[in-house]
């Protein structure tokens, strides 16, 4: 029985952050991440990432487009997860597009390297991560198309 994904987080002699998640290519792809973020980005990363193949539990060489939007509907229906701001269930646009992101990361490191049986990322490329509708912030007044900045702005746009 395989032990990935466990996250695991290591400090160098030097006092430099590394993490693991206990396969060779995700993890080559941390050191990666390691040598050109900053540590929360590192750390946010791993995460995801954990988060990503701990719904999908396949090997990161057999995931497909299907998991990925399976990945997506389970982080959308987390009953978990009730956000404040508008008392829906699930995660928000903006962390499940970071999440997406990450795992988009990883499969272009692994198109690159050329070395792995990775052709063609299985993350689709201009993915909706939100909802119909959308926040009231987020429409555009009726008069001017601003975003709430002007007088009139209190009436949502058609």
């Amino acid at each position: 029985m395989s032990s990935f994904p466990c996250l695991v987080r290591s400090v160098s002699g030097s006092g430099e952050v590394r993490y693991a998640l206990g396969h060779r290519l995700v993890d080559r792809y941390l050191e990666f991440v390691a040598g050109r973020c900053r540590p929360n980005t590192l750390r946010a990363v791993a995460f995801d990432l954990k988060t990503f193949f701990s719904v999908v539990a396949k090997d990161p060489i057999e995931v497909t487009a299907v998991d990925v939007f399976e990945f997506l509907a389970h982080q959308r229906g987390d009953r978990s997860v009730v956000r404040l701001a508008d008392r829906e269930s699930g995660l928000s646009a903006r962390t499940i597009a970071r999440r997406l992101s990450s795992v988009a990361g990883l499969y272009a490191y692994l198109i690159a390297r050329g070395d792995t049986p990775v052709r063609a990322s299985p993350v689709p490329r201009g993915l909706s991560t939100r909802r119909q509708g959308g926040s009231k912030r987020s429409r555009r007044c009726h008069w001017c198309g601003c975003r709430g900045r002007c007088r009139r702005s209190w009436r949502p746009a058609r």
